[in-house]
């Protein structure tokens, strides 16, 4: 019975050690990749923030255009018309904004969307119906 007891000390202070060292490891990389990073401490708080705003404006704004399009689609169908128009960013634009983005020093974009935005050679050519993924269970048009 000691001998129990003994190896459950034993294990529980094994335990503790192992989520002690890992906190701490965790804690050096956070400093160090901190410390090494190429960007300052508020450029990068500036960053969070911006790419928070922008998710939240981004979530409000698709909220309200897929609104829009519900709305269009429910008109066209009860009205038995032809549906009106809506444009849509085309599926290249799509899949440059959704890209992973990291911050460099050579480029000031804070996301994918803004370097999107702000390039010259951009394509706003907007498709007239919507391009759906197959792979997700969405019929495309």
């Amino acid at each position: 019975m000691e001998l129990l007891l003994m190896f459950r000390a034993q294990s529980q202070i094994l335990g503790w050690c192992i989520i002690i060292i890992a906190a701490f490891v965790g804690l050096l990389g956070t400093c160090y990749t901190n410390c090494r990073s190429k960007v300052s401490y508020l450029q990068l708080t500036f960053w969070k923030r911006y790419v928070e705003k922008e998710k939240e404006c981004f979530d409000t704004f698709a909220a309200d255009y897929a609104n829009k399009l519900a709305e269009r689609n429910l008109h066209s169908f009860f009205g038995n018309n032809d549906p009106a128009p809506f444009p849509f960013p085309n599926h290249r634009a799509w899949e440059e904004i959704s890209a992973l983005h990291t911050f460099s020093r050579s480029e000031q974009y804070y996301s994918t969307l803004q370097r999107y935005v702000e390039r010259t050679d951009r394509d706003f050519t907007p498709e007239k119906r919507p391009v759906l993924d197959v792979e997700h269970g969405i019929e495309m048009h």
